[in-house]
């Protein structure tokens, strides 16, 4: 489930650091004024590392400016067995209890963990060898930009299927460098699957930030270790000068925070606030040329005296903006008091959010000591839109409108609910207590639970996290891995007690492929259980070994899983695993198959008048597809790497005054392509690759796939080519479905042929042809399987071609289903 941020999509950074949340933490003690965070950092080979600097830097977001600032606030070293502790005092407050543990040893890669100072934790850090992340700050015209400040602003690695993140900062050392002569620049010292985005200075030049909020999925950031190409434009600055002045007397009003943002949900990362002189005036320079809004910055902690209308203001490069004119009034005040549900005491340093009626830019505060959140806003129709505090059930509300006027304060009451929890004795068949059990309430968010010596635990879940939809069917799911000890309990709102009984887990073993059936080494896999509609992943992600090759324990008996595989390189894809298959309490699935990522995607985004769009976001999206994202460049072009072949859908986004948005569906490979963004967008469409379509040219040859038939089997006769993969139930399904239908194919005087469009051995090919009677030719691509893929139109398996007479395409790429419909038009012709 994706959660309402403070300030609408604005915080991403409250998202990034709130997601990785390590999850091996005990409760917080209400009565202890100070938590611990134990650990341990290990080599690749899980042996302990000694005399590794382990330092806490604490994380302050500010949202109203969107930034963030880090402090150095504790060190440590590990012992001689890898372990280490440090302290902090507890900070009750969602904008300033982020935490990073940092663990720097010369030689290796940097690695961390996140953590929240309201819980004790318990973390583990792997360092490996280090990779590189380099690439090159260029101008317009492909220049290079040398001196230019290169900070690494957000960092990812998943570690064990759970997202840590890093937020750099340009005070860090280890994150920052500058560009040479050449406009060269590089980072050492990066984990091997981490993924990065960057923030560029240069006095004289726009502060470029690469991430998008909008675009980010959670599983991956745009750039990956090892990249060296890397290329960042930073065009020359634009400035903004102007005034802040009361609007009903004109008094120019001085020690005000001016920021300039965007869009309504698009934050500028690395462009700081300026604060007015004494004679109102106020200048903003380092801007990407663009459209921006100009508004209020409030400083954190502090209530403000004025408000405004955001101010729209278009700048061009190397031009300065002047005369912009930031009105201030008084405004109005709306006052939200938190309560506790049960005890209808005040809750302080809860976050509140409101939205205006209409739409648009989140406003988000927390309370004070008297459970008070102030907000000073233009009069209007607001409505509060989100409650939370930890250790409390998220509130999404939807209610009705608040009418905030001029020069009036107007206070309402909201209350926080307590999380629901449920409590029990994990016990083995045997009867006996189990330490150590890792609890979950799926596919609900809220605190897990770990049993203690006597099998005890406690679990709580949070309703709120489902959003305002009815409760849906819940599973405790029970796992100790060390035993492979599983088990999941069906539970309801209305269950508090619950005694659980381990059995023996289920072993699901398999392998991720390439085309050509060659494993990939250390590709990830996300296990999640699956429930009726819904799927929440299972707490233990894992990788595969050197030869693909991967094991998940302590599966729950009975239960459907899915695995989802990605790989850095690759594509993704995800097959289902029913754990009833199980033979012995275990079974193997079908192998997984990820495209190779080695294509690209190229075109321009133009708005509704024809005219190319600088600055627009643009995202990638497929079933199968790796998540990628680039930026159209001055003349609105882009281009998406490390593209799979297939279908895939495109969208572009630019955000300012107004939110511009299109979308197409496309070809990995294709070139050319064309995305309309407007105000209120059509609908999808689909954009072909610059490929001509197979349908009405003659079948390619078919010795290219091991294929040579006798002019008798070919003369004269419908060829029905099925491109599968042995490795894949829905191809294996067609190829057997075709084999009962051979004897009625041939007297219509079809000739049919099976392709396994990958390599793979030719034994297991030929015994698994005997063993199910096919009785039609099998041939298999004998070069670059994605190439043979493009020749063919191939989009995906299985795939159907049907010829005429001549040999000339008739159909291609249709449900099997549909053959005897393309035979009879063929046949009606």
């Amino acid at each position: 489930m994706r959660r309402n941020c403070v300030a609408a999509s604005c915080l991403a950074l409250a998202i990034l650091l709130t997601t990785g949340l390590n999850n091996a933490r005990s409760a917080k003690s209400e009565e202890t004024k100070q938590v611990t965070c134990t650990g341990k950092v290990v080599d690749e080979q899980g042996r302990p590392i000694a005399d590794v600097k382990v330092k806490l830097y604490k994380v302050a977001v500010e949202t109203t400016a969107f930034s963030f600032k880090m402090e150095l606030a504790r060190q440590a070293a590990t012992r001689a067995d890898g372990t280490f502790t440090i302290n902090s005092e507890v900070i009750d407050d969602e904008y300033s209890n982020q935490a990073i543990i940092l663990a720097d040893k010369e030689g290796l890669a940097l690695g961390w963990d996140n953590w929240r100072l309201v819980d004790n934790a318990n973390v583990e850090i792997v360092l490996g060898p280090p990779e590189v992340l380099a690439g090159t700050v260029v101008d317009e015209a492909g220049g290079p930009i040398d001196d230019a400040e290169v900070g690494i602003s957000f960092m990812l690695v998943q570690a064990g299927g759970q997202p840590r993140y890093m937020v750099g900062y340009m005070s860090l050392e280890f994150l920052t460098t500058r560009s040479d002569a050449e406009g060269k620049f590089s980072f050492g010292r990066i984990p091997a699957e981490a993924s990065a985005e960057f923030v560029v200075k240069k006095p004289g030049r726009a502060t470029v930030s690469t991430f998008n909020p909008q675009g980010f999925q959670g599983r991956s950031l745009q750039f990956s270790a090892g990249q060296t190409d890397i290329k960042i434009v930073q065009p020359v600055g634009a400035k903004i000068v102007g005034v802040v002045a009361e609007k009903a007397s004109g008094k120019p009003v001085g020690g005000i925070r001016i920021m300039a943002i965007r869009g309504r949900n698009q934050p500028s990362f690395g462009l700081e606030p300026v604060v007015s002189k004494e004679d109102g005036t106020f200048s903003i320079d380092s801007l990407a040329p663009g459209e921006y809004l100009l508004q209020i910055a409030t400083v954190p902690g502090e209530e403000a005296d004025w408000i405004s209308e955001p101010v729209e203001v278009s700048v061009e490069a190397g031009k300065t903006k002047s005369g912009v004119k930031v009105e201030l009034t008084k405004g109005g005040v709306l006052e939200v008091l938190v309560t506790d549900s049960i005890t209808r005491q005040p809750v302080d340093k809860a976050i509140v959010s409101i939205l205006p009626a209409g739409g648009g830019t989140g406003f988000g505060k927390s309370t004070d000591e008297a459970g008070i959140a102030r907000f000073r806003q233009m009069p209007g129709e607001y409505r509060v839109s989100y409650l939370y505090k930890q250790g409390y059930s998220r509130q999404r509300l939807q209610e009705d409108t608040i009418t905030i006027e001029d020069g009036k304060t107007v206070r309402i009451e909201r209350q926080l609910a307590g999380m629901p929890k449920i409590s029990g004795v994990v016990r083995d068949d045997r009867g006996l207590p189990v330490e150590g059990v890792k609890l979950k309430v799926c596919p609900m968010s809220g605190q897990e639970g770990v049993s203690d010596a006597e099998g005890k635990f406690e679990v709580k879940w949070d309703p709120g996290s489902w959003g305002n939809s009815e409760t849906p069917a819940m599973v405790l799911l029970a796992r100790q891995l060390e035993r492979n000890l599983a088990a999941a309990v069906d539970v309801d709102e209305n269950m508090h007690k619950v005694d659980v009984t381990l059995k023996p887990g289920v072993i699901c073993t398999g392998k991720v492929v390439d085309s050509d059936g060659k494993g990939i080494a250390n590709a990830s896999l996300l296990v999640m259980l699956q429930g009726p509609r819904w799927g929440s992943s299972i707490g233990h992600n894992i990788a595969a070994d050197a030869e693909g090759n991967y094991e998940i324990k302590a599966l729950a008996p009975e239960h459907k899983y899915s695995i989802e595989a990605s790989a850095d390189g690759y594509g993704r894809y995800q097959i289902e695993a029913d754990a009833n298959e199980a033979m012995d309490n275990r079974f193997n699935v079908e192998a997984i198959s990820l495209l190779a990522a080695n294509l690209s995607v190229s075109g321009v985004v133009v708005d509704s008048e024809d005219k190319p769009v600088s600055g627009a976001d643009v995202s990638c999206y497929g079933e199968t597809q790796p998540r990628s994202q680039a930026k159209t460049d001055a003349e609105g072009k882009f281009t998406l790497e490390k593209i799979c072949a297939g279908r895939i859908r495109i969208s572009a986004d630019k955000s300012g005054a107004t939110r511009l948005y299109g979308s197409i569906e496309t070809e990995g490979g294709a070139t050319d392509v064309r995305i309309v963004i407007s105000e209120s967008s059509s609908s999808t469409r689909y954009e072909p690759k610059q490929q001509p379509s197979l349908v009405g040219r003659p079948l390619p040859g078919l010795k290219e796939v091991g294929i040579d038939l006798p002019p008798a089997d070919t003369d004269g006769k419908m060829l029905l080519v099925c491109f599968w993969d042995m490795q894949q139930r829905p191809s294996r399904n067609c190829i057997t479905q075709l084999a009962k239908q051979a004897e009625q194919l041939k007297s219509k005087g079809v000739t049919v042929i099976v392709v396994q469009a990958s390599k793979m051995d030719q034994t297991a090919l030929n015994q698994w042809v005997e063993k199910y009677n096919i009785p039609f030719p099998a041939g298999m691509v004998q070069g670059n399987a994605e190439k043979a893929r493009f020749t063919w139109g191939i989009l995906s398996l299985p795939w159907l071609i049907l010829t005429d007479n001549s040999h000339i395409v008739h159909a291609a790429g249709f449900p099997f289903k549909e053959l005897n419909d393309k035979l009879g038009q063929i046949d009606g012709g």
